[in-house]
């Protein structure tokens, strides 16, 4: 039995040593570092995943309405669908009028709110049919208080010192903690998530508080799914660099989002994303692929949309770095787009209730435009998906951050001013190169000296793509 007292001393630890590396105290490469990371399957590595929350995603709110904007998704670019949980949501203890989502009343099942598992297994098989692979948020660590097997089997549940099941932490108080002691319970997950493969053809899951499971959980599930499916995708929502040994094939990139907004918020300088990307080379395994964004569901319902956290021109510079960070190192990038951020979307979208997004904001043609051509590039170039990538030295590290990836076939500068004041300077690069703008290619520039002088306002972005220079 897991007592509270010993979960919450657990977490504790864990993001203690968590927060140890990732802001600065790992001066040396780890031993996980010097291996390889799990291989994905092939589309994974130029995947752009895209988070849809089928309630606030149209105004109705169910699978045949989603079914039907499909298309726009197409069109966007993205690749990969990954559906926030359909199950029906547990009624006892509910937050808001509608709950949340992750407090699952039943695995096996979807919300009605949603459809019928015919309507999903429809939605499923018209993403296919679009190119689009589907995967789906599964909620593993915990329950919601009237889920079946609460009753059925309170064994499986952690329990406080006087018997009582309990919640993961005090802030979830719409759910209650499952305990991975129990054999029977990692069975009748195994099960129930490969069921869901067979059933219904999706692509993998999502997996949510992923480091609150067991990661032995994780390398005996991940085996058993791949029988029926091998090229599923798992995503774990942790950082945990052992997730990607014999687990998931993406981790989230929390620091890289982290420093954006620290960055953005003037509390660091630039130099915070290089000390970030530094960091992760150091404890990750070779060839990790690390999940981007620069916002998320959570992130969404409680820190601000990006047009809220950034400004306008902040929201679209943040998605640059998002779609155009690789990794240093052996690291590679997956960028994840959250519904309605491709509109500049203003509105949070709560757990709790139903907002719908607004596809017609004011803001909604310049970021549709900006996602379309963000994910043309990553498509296009393979520099985006298999380049090296490496910080550019500028005339004023503390407020621009740039960096160039590249191949043999291919090379792209990014360049992003955070800072409150125009900069006008150099950003240090090869000589005798022709770097054209990927957003305006009327416009190009000679590095003569190896030094691209640039003007850019407070928040602006250029991206280039890099070639020899005419002789």
């Amino acid at each position: 039995m897991r007592l509270l007292f010993v979960s919450i001393i657990t977490l504790i630890a864990f993001l203690g040593a968590l927060l140890f590396f990732i802001r600065g105290y790992a001066k040396s490469p780890t031993a996980l570092s010097r291996v390889a990371a799990s291989p994905s399957a092939d589309w994974v590595k130029s995947a752009v995943v895209y988070e849809m929350f089928v309630r606030d995603f149209t105004p109705e709110g169910t699978f045949i309405a989603a079914e039907k904007k499909l298309p726009e998704i197409k069109a966007l670019g993205a690749t990969v669908i990954w559906l926030m949980p359909i199950h029906p949501i547990g009624k006892e203890k509910r937050k808001g009028e509608w709950g949340s989502p992750y407090a699952v009343q039943d695995y096996y099942a979807v919300s009605p709110d949603f459809g019928t598992k015919d309507d999903f297994k429809r939605f499923v098989a018209a993403a296919h049919a679009q190119g689009l692979k589907v995967i789906i948020d599964m909620v593993a660590n915990h329950t919601a208080w009237d889920n079946a097997l609460i009753k059925s089997h309170p064994e499986w549940y952690t329990k406080d010192s006087t018997g009582n099941i309990i919640s993961p932490n005090p802030d979830w108080l719409d759910v209650a903690d499952l305990n991975y002691d129990s054999p029977e319970l990692r069975k009748y997950m195994t099960e129930m998530m490969t069921l869901w493969i067979k059933e219904c053809d999706i692509d993998g899951y999502r997996c949510d508080v992923s480091e609150l499971i067991p990661i032995d959980f994780w390398r005996t599930l991940v085996p058993e799914l791949k029988k029926v499916k091998p090229s599923l995708l798992m995503i774990s929502e942790g950082t945990a660099p052992a997730h990607h040994i014999g687990a998931f094939d993406l981790t989230y990139a929390w620091n890289t989002y982290d420093a954006m907004v620290d960055i953005s918020r003037g509390k660091k300088p630039a130099t915070a994303l290089d000390d970030a990307l530094e960091l992760e080379a150091k404890i990750f395994p070779q060839g990790a692929l690390r999940m981007r964004f620069n916002t998320n569901h959570d992130k969404n319902a409680y820190d601000g949309t990006p047009v809220e956290l950034y400004g306008v021109q902040g929201a679209k510079a943040t998605a640059v770095l998002a779609f155009t960070m690789g990794g240093y190192g052996s690291l590679q990038n997956v960028p994840m787009i959250y519904n309605g951020d491709e509109v500049g979307g203003e509105k949070r979208l709560t757990l709790f209730e139903k907002i719908p997004v607004d596809w017609q904001g004011k803001h909604a043609a310049e970021f549709r435009d900006l996602y379309r051509k963000l994910i043309a590039l990553r498509k296009s170039t393979p520099a985006m998906t298999e380049g090296e990538m490496a910080k550019l030295k500028t005339s004023s590290d503390e407020t621009v951050f740039a960096f160039m990836r590249k191949t043999k076939e291919s090379q792209v500068i990014v360049a992003v001013n955070f800072g409150t004041q125009e900069f006008t300077g150099f950003v240090k690069t090869d000589a005798g190169k022709m770097l054209t703008d990927y957003f305006d290619p009327s416009k190009q520039l000679l590095t003569k000296d190896g030094n691209l002088k640039l003007v850019l306002k407070p928040l602006e972005y250029r991206v280039f793509s890099v070639s020899a220079a005419k002789k």
